[in-house]
């Protein structure tokens, strides 16, 4: 009778763990770049002004100022850019890296030959976009954690490519937008006193139409904030995203 009762209290002990493990650790951990963006130079000596790191794939890259790069198209090492040479983290800030071989209506999740911002398409999809959650933004030796609030194809020339620090009505109006654009629903509050951040990569999701451009959207995690998943619900106007990810031929 002992015996199986010191059984029972080691199965308790057991599940109490996994639930303690499952239901308490953070969303995403954070992993120190302020080393690796310190040490990093470009094949043309030139030093990073930021890192970049996104939940769920392989982008782990070094942020650079597009006007220090010889080439931005150069294949032989995997970047990121910014058309702003930030010292300091502004309350806008717009990071773009290439997307070269993840261009179909039907991305790749997980592909080890994808580099740059290939992977950022696999937000393209609901669960993906429901398990992957946060952003982390290594910049003046500091890592930030941004939380996702929007994933939408955007018009490119309607994108606004410069970080900086914009007034509360172009925040709020931003917001607004990204909000409404986007395919999903998160159940995150953002507001204009919120710092934003915006990845882009290109694509060729709606096949001949190339004047999209992929965007995730994401806001600086507040003080004393949880690091938790948000919920995430499909809107109506991912639907029409679906059927072009089923093969059916849909204009933008």
């Amino acid at each position: 009778m002992r015996k199986k009762w010191i059984f029972i209290l080691i199965g308790l002990a057991l599940l109490t763990s996994i639930l303690i493990v499952r239901f308490c650790r953070p969303a995403y951990q954070i992993k120190d770049r302020t080393e690796k963006l310190k040490k990093f130079k470009s094949v043309e000596k030139q030093k990073a002004m930021a890192w970049i790191r996104v939940s769920g794939t392989n982008i782990d890259l070094p942020v650079m100022y597009y006007d220090v790069v010889e080439d931005i198209s150069d294949p032989t090492y995997d970047i990121a850019w910014s058309y702003t040479n930030d010292q300091t983290l502004p309350n806008k800030s717009t990071v773009f890296s290439h997307n070269v071989l993840n261009v179909s209506s039907k991305p790749l999740i997980g592909d080890k030959n994808h580099r740059r911002f290939e992977q950022l398409m696999s937000y393209v999809y609901y669960d993906f976009a429901k398990d992957n959650q946060y952003i982390q933004y290594t910049i003046n030796h500091k890592n930030y954690l941004f939380k996702i609030y929007g994933v939408s194809f955007v018009q490119t020339d309607d994108i606004e490519s410069e970080s900086s620090n914009r007034t509360k009505k172009e925040l709020k109006k931003y917001i607004y937008t990204v909000k409404e654009n986007s395919y999903f629903q998160y159940d995150t509050d953002v507001d204009s006193k919120d710092k934003l951040l915006s990845l882009v990569t290109c694509t060729r999701f709606f096949g001949s139409d190339t004047s999209y451009s992929f965007v995730v959207d994401a806001r600086l995690l507040r003080k004393k904030e949880r690091v938790r998943k948000s919920k995430v619900v499909e809107k109506d106007n991912y639907k029409k995203i679906k059927k072009i990810m089923e093969g059916e031929k849909e204009d933008a």
